[in-house]
């Protein structure tokens, strides 16, 4: 049975390497930049604002998990979210080209799934 923090810890990955992604790309067209520099990029840049839903999500099931609810209409909502399709919306557009361009992405996008379908009814129980 999959615990809570095994999902919130599959999603904090892949928050990571979609973050990683994305500096590894901004890095390579504005140069080097600091943490503290690209923290501030993350949250203000229009670019890297298609990854604010999924940050507001893991936010909202750290919540609820804190309150002691189970967090399932949150997880729902990330399973919608976390789907690549170049026709979806515009998380999923950029989540798709990410995955595309980012092998590390992709193998926290496997995990996610696993640990997401390894039962769906972990954060319901």
């Amino acid at each position: 049975m999959t615990h809570p923090s095994e999902v919130r810890a599959s999603l904090l990955a892949l928050h990571k390497s979609l973050v990683e992604a994305e500096r590894r790309e901004y890095e390579r067209r504005h140069g080097r930049l600091e943490n503290a520099e690209f923290l501030k990029v993350l949250m203000e840049d229009a670019q890297l604002a298609w990854l604010k839903p999924l940050s507001g999500l893991i936010v909202r099931l750290d919540e609820a998990l804190e309150d002691g609810r189970s967090g399932a209409e949150t997880l729902a909502e990330l399973g919608r979210l976390l789907v690549p399709d170049e026709n979806g919306s515009a998380f999923q557009k950029r989540y798709a080209g990410v995955l595309q361009a980012s092998p590390d992405a992709v193998v926290e996008h496997g995990n996610w799934r696993r640990v997401r379908d390894s039962n769906p009814r972990a954060l319901a129980d």
